[in-house]
């Protein structure tokens, strides 16, 4: 299957210096990138850290609580989203591609210090709590690297950016938690078969999605569909589908599009069943949030 939005691929501002910062609030997110509620997944390694208020993540099956100053550490592969944002909350997130700390393709460092630790379904998601002096060093790298990439200090910039990415890996895999082994291969399957079915929404979002077409996306029973989505992202697919759809409404309230146009592309043949499913996810009608959002 084609790759397409929900697999996220960086586009890299300088593709010979692959690190790229995202700046999230509730007004959006610059450069433009993933926002709250849209779950997807990267090839890249990502360090999310909450510069304001607080933040729920939600990876794979579990859900976490960030305050302001604590980091998460998202591995490669891990379906993943942020899902609420405090009220003036603003997190930013460092992506990266693992090549970056192989130093060369082969190297002893790349065999024995990145790919055993980011290959195989490793640990998803590791936290960097504010309070806890053994994860300080890493939190003062990232906030480094942060400040950093605002304020560029020298024209070995991305040199610089390099070395403390890697001064960042090397304090993280020094505290990497105990339980930090493989995911098992049940897990694994469950992730690639949620890949699948997650796509095949994202693509077909605007058409009339039966539940069976999104479980033979991934080839597997409607029942075992619902499983994993239950297991995974702790919702139904059809109520996943439903909540895609509103927010992708949502982006299109700011264009000039009727309420009926904008009910049709997101799959609704009624506008009528369009409307009362906005204001039960968003708690007012789209023309009462399109008017909020003019003023």
């Amino acid at each position: 299957m084609e790759k397409k939005q929900y697999h996220e691929i960086n586009s890299y501002r300088d593709p010979l210096f692959p690190v790229e910062i995202y700046r999230v609030s509730a007004q959006g997110v610059i450069p433009f990138g993933r926002g709250i509620q849209d779950f997807h997944w990267r090839d890249e390694l990502q360090f999310t850290l909450v510069v304001h208020g607080a933040v729920t993540l939600q990876a794979d099956a579990r859900q976490y609580e960030l305050r302001e100053g604590d980091a998460a550490f998202i591995n490669s592969g891990v379906i993943h989203a942020v899902t609420s944002l405090s009220e003036g909350g603003q997190y930013s997130s460092l992506n990266f591609p693992y090549k970056l700390l192989s130093f060369f393709p082969g190297s002893r460092m790349e065999k024995e210090y990145v790919l055993p630790y980011v290959t195989g379904g490793c640990l998803p998601v590791i936290l960097l709590r504010s309070g806890e002096a053994a994860q300080k060093p890493a939190l003062d790298i990232l906030y480094e690297i942060n400040a950093a990439w605002d304020n560029p200090l020298s024209l070995q910039h991305e040199y610089f950016m390099a070395a403390k990415i890697a001064a960042l890996w090397y304090a993280l895999l020094s505290h990497w938690p105990e339980e930090g082994g493989n995911t098992s291969s049940v897990d694994l399957v469950h992730r690639q078969r949620l890949q699948l079915m997650l796509s095949f929404i994202y693509e077909h979002f605007s058409e009339d999605v039966a539940l069976a077409d999104i479980a033979d996306a991934a080839h597997i029973s409607v029942g075992e569909c619902c499983r994993i989505f239950r297991a995974h992202l702790q919702t139904t697919p059809y109520q996943f589908l439903t909540e895609y759809r509103i927010h992708k409404s949502v982006e299109m309230l700011s264009r000039e599009l009727s309420i009926s146009e904008i009910a049709g592309y997101c799959g609704y043949n009624q506008t009528s069943n369009y409307i009362a499913k906005f204001k039960s996810i968003m708690g007012c009608t789209p023309a009462q949030y399109r008017r909020h959002k003019a003023q």
